[in-house]
């Protein structure tokens, strides 16, 4: 496994795919459409975040996107996990776990104390998640008005 930051083309191309894949990783929250990665993820790139990216034999198998933002709850920087994907060729191989904890030290370098993520009811990173020590801190609700 080589896990690496991605360059700047590298992220463009990153995007795109999380594109092609929101509904999936959304466990069918949101629909594929690149045009919305871009508007979701563009902003984080440009201020600060970034994407690590595992890359083997030089075939990419999954990326993690990490960005430094004010949670105003707490009152401190905190690291966020905005996108974590591994292709389904390469799960239970330990990927996401690599992916993620490197995301974590790059966080843990940054002096970052608390790192938060969103995972959608019904995926199974959820268990990957936990066993690293995340914990639940909120349940967002929502209702459709017809």
């Amino acid at each position: 496994m080589a896990i690496k930051r991605a360059t700047q083309e590298e992220a463009n191309h990153l995007i795109q795919l999380s594109g092609k894949v929101m509904k999936e990783s959304s466990m069918g929250y949101a629909e594929n459409s690149v045009h919305n990665a871009y508007n979701l993820f563009m902003p984080v790139i440009q201020n600060g975040g970034y994407f690590l990216i595992d890359i083997e034999q030089r075939k990419l198998r999954g990326w993690i996107l990490l960005v430094t933002d004010l949670n105003p709850a707490k009152g401190q920087v905190m690291g966020n996990l905005l996108s974590v994907y591994v292709f389904p060729k390469y799960r239970k191989s330990g990927v996401a776990r690599e992916l993620t904890v490197a995301a974590i030290n790059e966080f843990k370098a940054l002096g970052i104390k608390t790192i938060q993520l969103n995972v959608f009811n019904g995926n199974p990173s959820r268990i990957l998640c936990e066993s690293l020590g995340f914990e639940p801190v909120s349940t967002v609700m929502e209702l459709n008005i017809p």
